[in-house]
């Protein structure tokens, strides 16, 4: 009885040095330094003061009854305020968005372009041609940002709206970095 507990202990004590040897003797060639690559440091796609111009023509459809559409046009000119990898963000100075023959003036906005997960998020005041102003969101899926060559952005809806009057939809819109 005396050697079964004795063989039992001996067994439980070399199964556990042959568990815990490999794990905590084992060398850390297998892990790769901490800062091996740069990689994940990527420079900001997008410098400061850089000028975006984005344009494109799409439909509006009426807030309430869709059956109702019109054409629709944005011109849009940002400036680039901040810049870090993986985000821009913009401070728009100027543009136009027309919906059929009605037409508003930009008067200022922002927006982040995400460079990670390709989206655009644009906040804008409007202004039509009697003075009162508008909210104009715009929500975009873009490609591959570029700051050197012109890429697509689709702004799509219910996201992308002339707040309580159109729901905007401007499928390959053009960003065009200067």
């Amino acid at each position: 009885m005396r050697k079964m507990a004795l063989f039992g202990t001996v067994m439980a004590l070399l199964l556990t040095l042959a568990v815990a040897v490999p794990v905590f003797g084992a060398p850390p060639a297998g892990i790769p330094p901490e800062h091996a690559s740069d990689a994940h440091h990527r420079a900001p796609l997008l410098s400061t003061g850089m000028t975006l111009t984005i344009s494109g023509s799409g439909k509006a459809y009426k807030i309430g009854n869709k059956t109702i559409s019109n054409d629709a046009s944005i011109s849009l000119t940002a400036t680039v305020v901040k810049s870090v990898p993986g985000r821009g963000m913009l401070n728009f100075t100027g543009g136009t968005l027309t919906i059929g023959s009605d037409t508003y003036t930009v008067v200022g906005g922002h927006g982040i372009i995400n460079y990670r997960s390709d989206k655009m998020v644009l906040h804008l005041v409007v202004k039509n041609s009697a003075g009162n102003t508008f909210h104009l969101n715009l929500f975009g899926v873009h490609a591959k940002a570029s700051s050197t060559t012109a890429f697509n952005v689709d702004f799509r809806m219910p996201q992308s709206k002339l707040a309580h009057l159109w729901f905007l939809k401007f499928p390959s819109a053009s960003v065009t970095p200067k």
